[in-house]
């Protein structure tokens, strides 16, 4: 195991030296302390432990609005904190953050942008304002940005917007989600678990999914837990970004931060629809009289179904729950 530490005891001083000079399939020990740096996990099999959830932390602080170097503005995918392309990688017992402050302000601040297949981010914390957390493929854009880093195993498209069904796969347990404005968002097939969303007083949406048409999942959330600190009822389950968008929430405990509408439209084109669901929910509203018209309320053989296998097995028969953490998988 190689280890980072500030204080020169470890084998490095900084998160990407590690991760530039460690070989792929090891396992990187990350001391408590405040790492601010921008993180680029390019390798496959890679495994990155925190000492301490709360004390290793890894932030940095950009936003959509600042500049590039043609004065132009970065936009939404440049402002990321921790970006993870290689296959395989698991983040476990730390805490990645983007510090540029409210949306309103900053635009959209990435903390997080999952781009490779196969990743588990278990009892972490992603904490942000606007667009806290990103589940989808490259860019050209990204690609050129990251150089002369490549773009891994991580899949890549020319448009987010008009992204192809994926074959990626996110899977979160016991995690931390911190944000306000659609800040779970992307098109991949993710999987949370035991995890906690946590509404930012400015309100907002906890989902924007953009679902390929043909693909049959996109956001599901299990046996997690939705709060906040806005006003009671401005947390709205999510918006589709996109016509198709997918997602489904299976034995959540939502309280009174929730709306009681639950999903909403957003616009006249991008509007609920069956794909949008929800299952054997628990909160102060629970016969969910107010949600969504166009939600489906599923039932308990339509919930079943809804396996974390049938989201994001695969054909490799994925199980990250399962995974022993301390021997990584072998690529299919």
């Amino acid at each position: 195991m190689y280890i980072v530490s500030q204080d020169g005891s470890g084998d490095w001083k900084s998160v990407q030296q590690a991760i530039d000079h460690a070989p792929t399939g090891s396992a990187i020990l990350i001391r408590a302390g405040i790492y601010r740096e921008r993180v680029i996990v390019y390798k496959d099999g890679l495994r990155l432990i925190g000492e301490s959830r709360e004390d290793t932390v890894v932030t940095f602080s950009a936003c959509a609005k600042d500049l590039s170097a043609d004065g132009v503005p970065r936009g939404t995918f440049l402002s990321f904190t921790l970006l993870v392309t290689g296959r395989n990688v698991t983040v476990e017992n730390l805490t990645v953050r983007n510090d540029a402050g409210d949306g309103e302000k900053a635009g959209q601040a990435v903390a997080v942008y999952a781009a490779g297949d196969r990743c588990a981010w278990k009892n972490c914390r992603l904490i942000a304002h606007q667009d806290t957390l990103f589940c989808g493929p490259l860019m050209p854009k990204v690609q050129a940005d990251i150089a002369p880093y490549d773009g891994g195993s991580a899949e890549c498209v020319e448009s987010v917007g008009d992204c192809p069904t994926t074959r990626s796969r996110v899977y979160f347990e016991d995690c931390f989600i911190r944000g306000d404005v659609d800040f779970i968002f992307g098109p991949y097939r993710c999987w949370f678990e035991r995890c906690t969303l946590f509404m930012n007083a400015r309100g907002g949406w906890y989902t924007a999914a953009n679902t390929p048409e043909e693909q049959p999942y996109g956001l599901v959330f299990h046996a997690c837990r939705l709060t906040g600190d806005c006003e009671e009822g401005k947390a709205l389950l999510g918006r589709p970004w996109r016509r198709f968008a997918r997602t489904v929430f299976l034995a959540c405990d939502m309280d009174a931060h929730v709306s009681p509408s639950g999903f909403a439209d957003w616009d006249e084109t991008r509007k609920v629809t069956e794909r949008y669901a929800e299952w054997n929910t628990s909160n102060v509203r629970s016969d969910l009289s107010a949600r969504h018209p166009a939600q489906k309320r599923l039932t308990d053989a339509e919930a079943e179904a809804i396996s974390m296998s049938a989201v994001i097995g695969g054909g490799d028969g994925w199980n990250p729950a399962a995974t022993n953490m301390d021997k990584t998988d072998t690529p299919h």
